[in-house]
């Protein structure tokens, strides 16, 4: 059977972005989101990824209501969630590499993202995000979509804004990197699956 629990966390301090960390272990079915004010699911943080697995994803923490999160798992299944600041996540630099999903600060100036993934299956998906700094009390912005491709070898390659930002790696089933250069042409891309389609 699936356990649903809901979680709150109060954060003092000034509205800022956090890191939420978890990890399961178990047979079946995992799934963790944040809700809203009002009760509603609002940001999907992942789920169903291979048990014992560690997932870093980040979200907006307003310090006008606490984190509130809805988990659902297996009866006996074993998790554990961390929030903490993202003062500590990997620069960006001119590149990095990894597995699953993490958060990267990029600082430098705007330019090309380059994304590839190479998973063990013969299918899988990768989905990169981005998402600037914003003041307390405004509008959630949409986040930048840094990359979103799906097939045997996923890469993409799109504008990277000027930092600060915060670069989600949100899905990756395989080992990930991440390059950054200058703004090529359109004509000398080779990204994504239209440009592998019409061989750009």
């Amino acid at each position: 059977m699936t356990t649903g629990y809901l979680l709150t966390l109060r954060i003092s301090g000034a509205s800022h972005y956090v890191l939420v960390e978890y990890a399961w272990r178990g047979a079946g079915f995992f799934t963790l989101d944040s809700v809203d004010w009002d009760g509603r699911d609002a940001v999907g943080l992942g789920g169903s990824h291979p048990a014992g697995r560690f997932a870093q994803r980040v979200m907006w923490c307003d310090n006008l209501y606490p984190l509130r999160f809805r988990l659902r798992c297996g009866d006996h299944d074993e998790w554990v969630i961390v929030v903490r600041p993202v003062t500590g996540v990997r620069e960006l630099g001119a590149g990095a590499t990894g597995r699953g999903t993490e958060v990267l600060l990029h600082t430098g100036p705007a330019g090309e993202l380059r994304t590839r993934l190479r998973p063990a299956g013969a299918d899988a998906s990768l989905r990169v995000l981005g998402h600037k700094p914003r003041r307390p009390g405004t509008p959630a912005p949409f986040p930048y979509t840094l990359a979103s491709d799906h097939a045997r070898r996923p890469e993409d390659a799109r504008k990277l804004p000027e930092g600060p930002l915060l670069v989600e790696v949100v899905n990756a089933d395989g080992d990930w990197s991440l390059d950054v250069g200058p703004v090529r042409p359109p004509e000398e891309r080779k990204s994504g699956f239209w440009g592998r389609l019409f061989g750009r």
